[in-house]
């Protein structure tokens, strides 16, 4: 398994990975294994992999996983990143609001069924960590009825739960790590 930055080679199965994991595609039982609540496409793929990173875990040219991070500018020409960034005034961290650390926003990150529990996540999140350290911060959501995710996120990798911002009928936790 090789955990690196995407390129545009992987592009095509990261969009493969994504459909099967999108939460309409899948059915009920299914979405209890975690699922993505946003859809990129090629071009959001294009340039997140010019921005902070688009990281993949491949399996002989394979995508086993990815990982997207990009900056909070970026992330506002999405409806539900730009309500999420809103609440940052709100939400505090260590004391003190999130909008007052410099910031980025991590996810979605996806890693394929028949490769879940092998540890992909936590690759994935060491080398994101080590391409963002001019950050103070990595600021995630996920939808609280994700309870896989939420886990994976807070208890897996010890990721803050901060706090939470409502969108469209759905609530969601803002989840904070630092860099």
């Amino acid at each position: 398994m090789e955990i690196r930055r995407a390129r545009p080679d992987d592009f095509s199965d990261i969009l493969r990975t994504q459909s099967a994991n999108l939460a309409w595609n899948l059915t009920g039982a299914e979405r209890a294994g975690g699922f993505l609540s946003a859809e990129f496409t090629r071009k959001h793929l294009e340039e997140i992999a010019e921005g902070i990173a688009l990281l993949v875990a491949s399996d002989g040219g394979r995508t086993a996983g990815y990982l997207c991070a990009y900056s909070c500018a970026y992330a506002k020409q999405f409806a539900i990143l730009a309500e999420m960034i809103k609440a940052f005034d709100r939400v505090p961290y260590k004391g003190k609001p999130l909008s007052s650390y410099s910031s980025f926003v991590y996810g979605p990150v996806c890693i394929g069924r028949s490769y879940r529990g092998q540890g992909l996540l936590r690759q994935l999140y060491e080398l994101l960590l080590k391409v963002s350290r001019e950050y103070d911060v990595g600021i995630a959501f996920v939808s609280q009825d994700n309870p896989h995710s939420l886990a994976a996120h807070v208890d897996g990798l010890k990721m803050v739960n901060a706090g939470a911002f409502d969108f469209k009928g759905r609530t969601y936790d803002i989840l904070v790590f630092d860099t």
